[in-house]
């Protein structure tokens, strides 16, 4: 049987003034052994910018994705249902986390600083009975 989440994709650009060595051990910590693939980039002064995407398909996303919603400080809460929510597109979940409190080991939302995360789902249903699922 096919589990409900198609892949997870988190996206994190690292400027010049940030260890991305950071960004990549706490990733691997706190969702398992994926893809990464680092794009050099340049910022609006010429500055280098490193994009940072970890990749997780099938399996490892579902088991990626649970240890995200467990891990969320706002899901104990009850909040992050609704937060979350508002993160649905079609069949997929925009998620943004804090990036200075990621690199400290801590999962929070936050729409600014953020570290980008996308779960893709098969279908619009399996996004609700999913996020129904973690919240119980």
């Amino acid at each position: 049987m096919r589990g409900k989440v198609r892949r997870l994709i988190v996206n994190i650009n690292v400027h010049a003034t940030e260890m991305d060595n950071a960004f990549e051990n706490v990733l691997t910590e706190k969702f398992g052994k994926g893809e990464i693939k680092v794009e050099s980039l340049k910022g609006h002064y010429g500055d280098e910018i490193k994009r940072i995407t970890f990749t997780f398909n099938k399996g490892d996303a579902e088991d990626a994705a649970k240890k995200l919603l467990k891990e969320l400080k706002a899901f104990e809460s009850g909040l992050i249902l609704n937060e979350i929510l508002k993160g649905v597109d079609r069949n997929s979940l925009y998620i943004r986390l804090d990036k200075q409190k990621f690199v400290q080991g801590s999962l929070e939302i936050d729409g600014d600083n953020e570290i980008k995360v996308i779960i893709n789902f098969y279908s619009e249903k399996d996004v609700k009975e999913f996020l129904t699922e973690q919240s119980s």
